[in-house]
């Protein structure tokens, strides 16, 4: 039946502001809970924007462009916010700004879904937004960097237009391709948001296409995204040289395998946001009774149930409170919206739904995302009753997991984000002219604030690694234990040539040991083995996340004949003092992750055996000196350094000089000048020893052997 014409009504913004308040101040108090979080990802994107702003391009470091970004439309956002903000305000404020912007902006669009006309109606707009602000993904994503609370108002728009736009001119079939394509302009947005967001559109044009019987609603819908993706491929394959985000080789496997996790993540998804999923479905059965709603229902519904089955595809995800289901919170609580609307009947009329009776009176006044008649039957209005009692009740039961649920207690004491900001500031302090090259296997907060070449273990920001085949040898580590997507990529051979100066395995601080697949494998290379050592750098006391400050000691690997390591040349060899005391591995322990055999168990125990007290060693190590270079702290004891000498007669001396150190070179004898004589060259440990009448520790900058003769 066709619509009854009304004049436009006055747009009730004020109402859809006053409706979003309750679900705005818990997102205000949710972050409160939440105050310092950032996602390690998140500086990865945020390096991004640095290197954009300062004229070097999308690029995450020098070399090969790599996108290692998955989120085009945030990082331009996040450069552009910081431009307009300008140099007082830091990129990690201003992503942080964003997000808490995007979630705001969001539910204010989910309260004019919720079409509030008057004051008893402000009630039943307000519960969409409130289900949104009390998940768990909410509290942990609105302001952790990364582009959720983005996708989550792109989605809301779109999902919310369609419902306004059902409402406005009935079924899908009577809607103008120009109306179609401007209602795809959120949905193509999403694309350049997310490479996954084409799911959403894709599934909701589908299903309105299937309600109106044309395929022409789908492909008109679709089209501003498949403009968008091809636009972004385009610019993907001039600049990248990729038809997909590197991110894509590294995370997407789409393995059988990883099906069982990913329905267990599925599922504990669900579980964490109880109040969303049961208020939803609800919501669905009170838009099934109405006929005329069901191409709408389909819409909103459908594209959950493919995205929950696409997280169940490529195994889930690794972070936590639930990441990838921040987005999917849009279309469930616009479908409650849609089905708590209702109207009660007028003296001398009947209420109807879009597409029903309406009564003879103009319609009242709705927002901007609904239209001019009345939302339900007037059988629908116990159902809409139920919805709106079930999403208030919802919100609670969704704060109640969010508050008590251990993922976000996880998210709540995380703090080594921030313990890599400080490593990565003593790195850049430390070698401010060399400029090393850090390899990681957190590509984030280090590289972030170290501002060094780097390279990625993981293969997130590295193309060579994101496009190795996964190592044959994973087949055999912990059978039928999940593995973390995105963190299985790895070749040692290909990181060790190109010859890092430092590693840093696992989050920061570091581990002593390696983590992941790349180092695994270089962990029983000889170059490995032979030329790097692992050092412990003692930072001192420095501030983590708000006020708290605690100590922090690094431990690095470090090449001893790097860019920043022992230099050779003219007759003399200058050993950085940080060098000495450090730790050299002699026998795989980690051993890929393999069942060791009796030589190779032996030999792992046994370097474990000294790795482990070396750890407990604080006497001698290396530590931030005032200007923040590396040296050597040496109290009472010493600390020694094995390498290669040539033979020769060699005069050794320490930098500053200290009348409490002594220096040595094992097999060697000293002559009467105080020089040593090397008579044949190989591998000789020098030692530097402090006795404690120096009145406490030295600092050694550097130990220099000067060749004197044969």
């Amino acid at each position: 039946m066709p619509l009854p014409s009304a004049s436009p009504p006055t747009v009730r913004w004020e109402l859809s502001l006053l409706a979003s308040l309750p679900a705005l101040a818990l997102l205000v108090a949710q972050c409160a809970w939440l105050p310092h979080f950032v996602s390690d990802d998140a500086f990865i994107s945020l390096r991004y924007v640095e290197r954009l702003l300062a004229g070097d391009g999308l690029t995450w470091t020098d070399g090969e462009r790599v996108e290692g970004y998955s989120n085009l439309l945030w990082v331009l956002g996040v450069a552009g916010l910081h431009g307009g903000l300008g140099v007082g305000v830091d990129l990690v404020a201003a992503a942080r700004l964003l997000g808490f912007g995007c979630g705001a902006a969001a539910l204010v669009v989910l309260a004019c879904a919720g079409a509030p006309r008057d004051l008893p109606s402000l009630a039943r707009a307000a519960v969409a937004p409130l289900l949104v602000a009390s998940a768990q993904a909410t509290l942990g994503w609105t302001q952790a960097g990364l582009e959720g609370p983005l996708v989550l108002l792109l989605l809301a728009l779109g999902f919310a237009s369609l419902a306004a736009a059902h409402d406005r001119h009935g079924p899908p079939a009577q809607w103008s391709t120009a109306m179609l394509l401007r209602l795809g302009v959120p949905f193509a947005l999403a694309c350049w948001t997310r490479p996954d967001a084409p799911l959403w559109v894709f599934v909701a044009g589908l299903a309105l296409a299937a309600g109106a019987r044309s395929l022409r609603v789908a492909l008109a819908l679709g089209a501003p995204a498949a403009l968008a993706v091809a636009a972004q491929l385009a610019f993907r394959r001039a600049y990248y040289g990729d038809t997909v985000p590197n991110t894509a080789h590294v995370k997407a496997e789409f393995a059988p395998a990883a099906w069982p996790a990913g329905f267990a993540y599925v599922g504990s998804a669900i579980a964490a946001h109880p109040g969303s999923f049961v208020a939803a479905a609800l919501a669905a059965v009170a838009l099934w009774r109405a006929p005329a709603r069901r191409p709408l229902l389909g819409a909103l519904l459908l594209p959950v149930v493919a995205w929950l089955l696409y997280l169940a595809s490529v195994g889930g995800d690794h972070f936590p409170c639930r990441r990838l289901l921040h987005g999917a919170l849009a279309p469930l609580a616009v479908l409650v919206a849609v089905a708590a609307r209702r109207t009660a009947p007028r003296a001398g009329g009947t209420s109807g739904d879009a597409h029903g009776a309406v009564a003879a009176d103009a319609a009242p006044p709705t927002s901007p995302f609904t239209g001019h008649v009345a939302d339900a039957a007037s059988r629908g209005v116990p159902l809409a009753g139920a919805v709106t009692v079930a999403a208030l009740l919802g919100g609670g039961a969704n704060l109640y997991v969010a508050r008590t649920d251990a993922q976000s207690h996880e998210l709540r004491a995380e703090t080594w984000e921030w313990q890599g900001r400080e490593l990565g500031r003593a790195l850049a302090a430390a070698f401010p002219d060399e400029r090393p090259l850090l390899a990681v296997d957190a590509a984030g907060a280090l590289p972030f604030y170290s501002g060094l070449p780097c390279l990625d273990l993981l293969g997130l920001c590295d193309r060579t690694i994101a496009t190795t085949p996964l190592p044959a040898w994973l087949d055999t580590v912990l059978p039928g234990t999940p593995k973390p997507p995105g963190h299985l990529r790895g070749n040692g051979r290909y990181v060790l040539d190109r010859a890092p100066d430092l590693f840093v395995f696992g989050p920061p601080p570091g581990r002593p040991l390696p983590v992941f697949a790349s180092g695994a494998e270089l962990e029983a290379d000889p170059r490995f083995l032979d030329g790097c050592r692992l050092v412990r750098v003692d930072l001192g006391e420095r501030q983590l996340e708000g006020e708290r400050r605690a100590p922090i000691t690094a431990l690095v690997w470090a090449r001893v004949d790097g860019r920043i390591g022992v230099q050779r040349g003219d007759g003399r060899v200058v050993i950085p003092g940080w060098l000495f005391g450090s730790f050299r591995l002699r026998a795989p322990i980690v051993q890929r992750y393999q069942p060791p055999t009796p030589a190779s168990a032996a030999a792992a125990g046994e370097q474990l055996a000294a790795l482990v007290p070396w750890l407990e060693t604080r006497g001698a190590g290396a530590a931030a000196a005032a200007d923040g270079r590396f040296v050597l702290r040496l109290a009472d004891g010493e600390a020694a350094l094995a390498l290669p000498l040539p033979a020769g007669r060699w005069r050794v001396e320490i930098a500053p000089a200290d009348a409490a150190s002594t220096v040595a070179i094992d097999g060697c004898e000293r002559d009467a000048n105080g020089d040593w004589r090397l008579p044949a060259a190989g591998e000789r440990t020098v030692r530097l020893a402090r006795t404690s009448a120096g009145g406490g520790p030295c600092e050694v900058q550097q130990v220099v052997l000067t060749r004197r003769g044969d």
